[in-house]
């Protein structure tokens, strides 16, 4: 243990151990009643040393199986940490569901030292050396690539690289390990009945009160692995069916028939929502009315529970949590002491010269996990997020803030005592009822813990980083895009900062006062980390080594002369063409990219691209083209029709499609994923659609509105179709805006105009 030099270990308690043991001092005794197969399932780091001890004299490696059961220990205790972090810090996350559970604990730990037992000695040599940190014992794992068959060897390996990475946080399971019900049958439903977003149980006007029904999309595990491992969204392949269902039954009335009474509610829904349309605003949104109301109420309440109050609407207001996640509220005094594993819903308050707030940054399901050597090449992306505490909520937070953050040693302290977080929850509700009958206001805690995201999302705002910000998913717009943007913290903290300085005037007693400007904070990130989001953004610099590589791998294939080095060629220069357009105009990498050249206009600049849609063509979309790919299309035009001469004359083959790959022997292959990254031989092997991830990111990174990336990436709900046909979105101007983008991005990453092999 002492060799493998964690910090979580003490080596002086380590070294006093040894000694205690190696003078009999320390006596150690088996508890009886123990058979070795029970041992292995219940307590397997004791059964691997049983079975070692037991049979030391006649297995090989036995000091290499010493080593490698002190790494999966040294693994285990940090997972065994973050289990106990978590039910530190109640919250539910889909980390507690899946990884952070006891089940998914054991399992992979006992599939671990199942490993550390029946290795064979020839393969536990190529882990060596053991005397390394544990990371980098996980690290060989991940890069090893099987040779040929698959051996019994080899998924030892790959359980043994499975059990570090969950125990170092270094991957998620997708699935976490469920208990068997009743019966040994398993619930494989995920059928999932929600509320609304806007759905609030305060509401106090009379509607109808509905629920959702979400059911799976009809996708099978084995196109969820493939969309995963090629950096795609599984919430973009196929839509999911909602169905909508109201939450109480439908009353009768005497003498009606259950049908008429479904007319009646039917028509009752119907006027009131068209009377909700003649209300300023949106009814569910509060207004700077409401907002000064509290304010001023709150300031009539008695002083041992006002300033209780306002930490609690404070917190509402500035984090844009849920209640019930403001009362888990913690203080704390260093961003160190925050605990490895955060939820998004948990909140960490800071007292520092310039107060912030800490919160988890929330990811998307089904995001790629980061395995293999190309990780390193894209950007680094944190797990927590700290916001500045605005002067206003300063002030309204601080007293309680500070007298608490005397007590706080090294671990967190809880802001509101568990014993009074019930009644103040009463509290809070009985102020804004209050309020709402004595001014006329529409104040709920719902409301109040949205109003952050409403006010993010005010205009043609970013729909996404209002989701970063507040880890709220609304039911309503495309929620893909979540998944590949990955904004610097800075931008997100300028969005959060103008936000909050538009909510503290609504708030000021004031009007004719302005609001204090917020300053945005500075804290210390491990290796530069300073992104949240998507972390399947490459560096721009990498970008531009994949282009030169391409390039100079159609060089050298120009250089031959023979049929093989044309075919090699041609495959190589239609990979390059495929490339280009993936970066210019966001392509999903799909099977036959290209179906037809009606597809293209290039006199108009053009495509028209269908790479995920349904049957009734919904998310095809028209993308403009830059002059470079203009010119690219022309050159591969030209060489497409001399080598179909060739083949033509010479093999009889028909080639119908503009991309196509030629095998060996000259015979026409589809443009599928795999073939096209078997080809491109990019770097690290990254995953084959980190394009757009790449191009989303960077759009919005240039002041674009998020109006024009989703028509760009294809990021759109039914009725939000940006070419259907009561549409007012503007084609002269997006073709404008995304060109000017693109263009000088191309130019940026090194991207040329090739002509093909002279035919």
């Amino acid at each position: 243990m002492a060799s493998i030099e964690d910090d979580a270990w003490e080596s002086p308690a380590l070294s006093g151990l040894v000694e205690a043991i190696t003078s009999e001092q320390l006596v150690l005794k088996s508890l009886p009643n123990q058979k070795e197969k029970g041992i292995h399932g219940t307590h397997p780091i004791h059964g691997a040393f049983y079975k070692l001890a037991k049979t030391q004299s006649d297995i090989a490696g036995l000091n290499d199986r010493l080593h490698l059961l002190a790494h999966i220990i040294n693994a285990a205790l940090h997972w065994r940490n973050d289990i106990q972090d978590l039910e530190a810090n109640q919250g539910f996350t889909e980390q507690r569901k899946k990884r952070l559970t006891q089940t998914t604990y054991l399992k992979n730990l006992e599939a671990a030292c199942k490993v550390a037992r029946r290795i064979d000695a020839e393969w536990l040599e190529l882990l060596t050396p053991f005397d390394r940190p544990t990371e980098q014992l996980l690290k060989w794992c991940d890069r090893y690539q099987a040779d040929g068959e698959k051996q019994q060897q080899e998924s030892y390996l790959k359980e043994l690289g499975r059990f570090f990475a969950y125990a170092l946080n270094r991957r998620q399971p997708r699935n976490g390990y469920q208990e068997e019900a009743a019966g040994g049958s398993k619930d494989t439903s995920l059928v999932e009945r929600q509320r609304r977003f806007d759905d609030d149980p305060d509401e106090s006007w009379a509607e109808t009160s509905h629920s959702v029904t979400t059911l799976p999309p009809d996708i099978d595990e084995k196109s969820k692995d493939t969309l995963r491992t090629s950096g795609l969204s599984t919430a973009e392949e196929r839509p999911t069916t909602e169905l909508t269902q109201n939450d109480t039954p439908i009353k009768v009335a005497e003498g009606d028939s259950s049908l008429q009474a479904v007319f009646r509610a039917r028509s009752q829904q119907i006027f009131q929502d068209k009377a909700a349309q003649l209300l300023p605003g949106r009814w569910e949104q509060l207004s700077a009315f409401d907002l000064h109301q509290l304010i001023q109420q709150l300031e009539q309440k008695k002083p041992s529970l006002r300033q209780w109050l306002k930490c609690v609407v404070g917190l509402l207001l500035m984090t844009g949590r849920s209640l019930d996640s403001v009362l888990n509220t913690q203080v704390i005094k260093h961003f160190e002491w925050i605990p490895k594993v955060i939820t998004d819903q948990a909140i960490y308050v800071l007292p520092s010269e310039l107060a912030y707030w800490v919160s988890g940054v929330y990811r998307p399901e089904n995001s790629r996990q980061l395995t293999g050597d190309w990780p390193v090449q894209m950007r680094i992306t944190q797990d927590r997020l700290a916001l500045p505490v605005p002067p206003m909520f300063w002030r309204l937070i601080k007293l309680k803030v500070l007298h608490l953050a005397v007590r706080v040693n090294k671990r967190s302290v809880p802001l509101f005592p568990k014993d009074y977080r019930e009644e103040l929850k009463n509290e809070t509700k009985a102020l804004l009822s209050d309020t709402n009958r004595q001014t006329g206001s529409r104040l709920t805690a719902h409301r109040l813990g949205v109003h952050l995201f409403n006010t993010l999302n005010h205009g043609d705002a970013d729909l996404t980083a209002a989701c970063l910000l507040t880890a709220r998913v609304p039911s309503f717009g495309q929620q893909a895009s979540l998944y590949y943007y990955a904004p610097h913290v800075k931008r997100l903290e300028q969005l959060y900062i103008r936000a909050m300085e538009a909510i503290a005037w609504q708030c000021s007693t004031d009007p004719s006062s302005e609001a204090e400007p917020s300053q945005a904070i500075a804290y210390a990130t491990p290796r530069d980390a300073n992104y949240v989001g998507s972390n399947l953004v490459p560096r721009a610099a990498y970008v531009s080594d994949l282009v030169t590589n391409m390039q100079q791998q159609i060089k050298v294939a120009k250089k031959g002369a023979r049929p093989a080095t044309l075919f090699n060629m041609h495959n190589a220069y239609v990979a390059y063409t495929v490339a280009m357009l993936m970066f210019s105009t966001g392509y999903r990498s799909v099977r036959d990219p290209l179906p037809s050249w009606e597809n293209i206009s290039l006199s108009r600049r053009m495509i028209i691209i269908a790479d995920k849609t349904d049957d009734q063509q919904s998310h095809a979309r028209f993308l403009p083209l830059t002059s470079l790919m203009v010119e690219q299309l022309q050159h591969y035009q030209r060489h497409r029709q001399g080598l179909l001469g060739r083949l033509t004359f010479f093999l009889q083959h028909q080639w119908n499609t503009p991309f196509m790959f030629l095998d060996q022997y000259g015979n026409p292959k589809e443009v599928t994923p795999t073939r096209l990254h078997d080809q491109l031989q990019w770097i690290d092997s990254p995953p084959l659609n980190i394009n757009r991830h790449y191009l989303h990111t960077r759009l919005k990174e240039s002041d674009l509105s998020s109006e024009v990336v989703d028509a760009f990436m294809g990021h759109w709900d039914s009725g939000q179709e940006p070419w259907s046909s009561y549409s007012t979105f503007c084609p002269r101007e997006y073709q404008h805006l995304i060109a000017s983008v693109i263009e000088p991005l191309m130019a940026q990453q090194g991207w040329k105009a090739l002509k093909g092999a002279a035919l």
